[in-house]
C-alpha cells in the first residue's frame, strides 16, 4: 500500500472551490474563490544527512531524498514570496514554483487569508509545532489588502 508519511513529505495539495451566485431577483452575480493548501515538506528537518538519518531512524533512498528536496524548494519558494510581500518588493517571484505560480491570486489585492496551523504540546512534536508558529508569525506580517466584492451580471 501506499506510505502515507512519505506522501505527505512529496505533496502540496491544493483544492480550489470557486463560488459563483445570481440574485434572481436584480440579475446581479458575485463570484468568489476558496482555496485550502496543505503544505508538504513543512515538518520535514533540514540539514545535514545524518539529521534526517537519525530523526527518522535509517538513511532515504536517494530518489525520495530528491523528492523531498523537490518539496523543500517550493516551500523555499513560498518562503521567497512572503519575504518579497513582506518587504513590498515590486518584484515577487511567483513563477518560481507551481506552488505560488498558482496561489498568486491568493496572496495578493483582494482577498481573505486564513491560515490554519495543527499544533501539539505533546513532547515528540515540539520542533514540528515550533515551526508552524514560526511560519504562522511571518504570514501575519504579509499586508494583502481589503477584501473585495466582486459582481458580475447574470449570464
Amino acid at each position: 500500500g501506499l506510505d502515507a508519511k512519505k506522501y505527505e513529505r512529496k505533496t502540496n495539495v491544493i483544492t480550489t472551490v470557486k463560488i459563483k451566485s445570481v440574485n434572481i431577483a436584480t440579475g446581479v452575480g458575485t463570484e468568489g474563490k476558496l482555496q485550502f493548501v496543505d503544505m508538504a515538506s513543512s515538518d520535514v528537518v533540514r540539514g545535514s544527512k545524518k539529521a534526517r538519518e537519525d530523526r527518522e531512524g535509517a538513511l532515504q533512498a536517494v530518489a525520495e531524498e530528491d523528492d523531498t528536496q523537490f518539496g523543500n524548494k517550493s516551500i523555499d519558494a513560498f518562503n521567497d514570496v512572503v519575504n518579497a510581500r513582506i518587504q513590498f518588493d515590486r518584484s515577487v517571484p511567483y513563477r518560481n514554483a507551481t506552488l505560488t505560480h498558482l496561489l498568486r491570486d491568493s496572496l495578493e489585492a483582494d482577498t481573505k487569508v486564513l491560515l490554519m496551523c495543527c499544533v501539539s504540546s505533546e513532547q515528540p512534536h515540539v520542533a514540528d509545532t515550533m515551526g508552524a508558529l514560526r511560519f504562522a508569525s511571518r504570514m501575519q506580517k504579509v499586508s494583502i489588502g481589503k477584501a473585495t466584492k466582486h459582481i458580475g451580471s447574470k449570464e
